[in-house]
Order: C-alpha cells, then sequence, then structure tokens
C-alpha cells in the first residue's frame, strides 16, 4: 500500500490563492467535499503559519514567545 502526503507548501498556497480571492479548481472542488473539522484544520494551519512568519519583536508585542506559538493557537497552557 502506498502512502503519500501533500506537500504542505502546496496547500498553503492554494489557502493563499483562495484569500487572494482566486481559488483553483482543486480548492473549489475541495470546498464542496470540506468538512467542519476540515475548515477548522486550515484555520489553525494559518493561524500557525501567520504568527510563526512573525518577528521576534512582532511576537513579543503579542505577549508571545516562538516556542509558545502552538500552545497559544491550541489554547493549552505551557508547564
Amino acid at each position: 500500500m502506498a502512502y503519500f502526503e501533500l506537500n504542505g507548501n502546496f496547500a498553503r498556497s492554494a489557502r493563499r490563492r483562495a484569500k487572494a480571492g482566486r481559488p483553483s479548481f482543486r480548492g473549489l472542488l475541495k470546498r464542496l467535499i470540506e468538512t467542519p473539522f476540515d475548515q477548522r484544520s486550515a484555520e489553525i494551519a494559518d493561524q500557525l503559519d501567520d504568527l510563526r512568519s512573525l518577528s521576534d519583536a512582532e511576537l513579543e508585542k503579542r505577549g508571545l514567545r516562538r516556542e509558545e506559538i502552538a500552545f497559544h493557537v491550541f489554547g493549552c497552557r505551557e508547564g
């Protein structure tokens, strides 16, 4: 049995194209069969990507450290 995983960069670029108002055919097809779990998962991935793209100074302004990003997004408390 073969197992493969889509490249995360492709998935992120497709979501960004959709946000820019240019959904791809694959994106339209995906939205037809997307479940609420898939939508929430994509929102979490987008939020993680957005926070990880910030500089340490920008994160500090938000009261976060780089190692706390996942805890913040998932609503967990560290330690």
